[in-house]
């Protein structure tokens, strides 16, 4: 698995297109028989969201999604940067993507962060 993520419009797809060969990113809302046989899949951060908004544990998600495809390249926006949100649902969507981050990092096989389109490799 590689994770790729940065700051939302900074060219994360077009870097996992352009540099790791992918043609078709697959949306995070697509079936989920689709995201298990997906080359990558973009928008992580909503993903987790929409598990989050469904009373689903995302951290079991995403376990179960990088079990089921573990070749997969995991696309999502940084969410923990900025004002603190005011409401109880923000605030904890916003932890739970940052753990989903923790968790995708030590999994991961690279770590790529997107900066204004430049690759920054962590791992």
């Amino acid at each position: 698995m590689i994770f790729v993520f940065g700051g939302a419009y900074n060219g994360k797809g077009e870097y996992v297109k352009s540099k790791l060969g992918v043609e078709k990113i697959t949306p995070y809302n697509a079936p989920y028989e689709e995201l298990k046989k997906a080359r990558a899949v973009r928008d992580f951060h909503l993903y987790a969201r929409d598990k989050l908004a469904n009373g689903l544990d995302v951290l079991e998600e995403t376990e179960r999604l990088i079990g089921d495809n573990p070749d997969v390249i995991i696309i999502s926006d940084e969410v923990g940067c900025g004002v603190v949100p005011v409401g109880a649902f923000e605030r904890g969507y916003r932890e739970a993507v940052g753990r989903v981050h923790c968790y995708l990092a030590e999994k991961a096989e690279r770590v790529i962060r997107i900066v204004c389109g430049i690759e920054n490799v962590i791992k």
